[in-house]
């Protein structure tokens, strides 16, 4: 979708941002349509959220039960909880110290 919003920004016409879509990335017409469709609802187009790694931690278990617990009652992954926990901690320690932790 993203690059479907980037062709109508260049000012492509939706049925020439279709085809475009289709050579690049093999697309059938209506899913490339589809595409074109949601882009022109959402002309900034989607975040793509960062590619995410395995990082190993030891925890007290108490702490770590209390990250599940959390995760569990918000309906998120214990990812989501740490890696939240992680940049709001990371963004407190730049307004204190005024560094660049994050």
């Amino acid at each position: 979708m993203n690059r479907a919003a980037k062709l109508l920004a260049e000012e492509l016409a939706p049925a020439d941002a279709v085809r475009v879509l289709q050579s690049e990335h093999r697309l059938s017409e209506r899913q490339a349509r589809r595409y074109v469709s949601a882009a022109i609802e959402r002309p900034e187009g989607v975040a793509v959220p960062e590619r995410t790694t395995v990082f190993t931690v030891r925890l007290a278990p108490s702490l770590i039960a209390g990250l599940r617990r959390h995760a569990r009652s918000r309906g998120l992954t214990l990812s989501a909880v740490v890696a939240e926990a992680v940049r709001l901690y990371l963004d407190h320690v730049d307004e204190r110290y005024g560094g660049t932790a994050g």
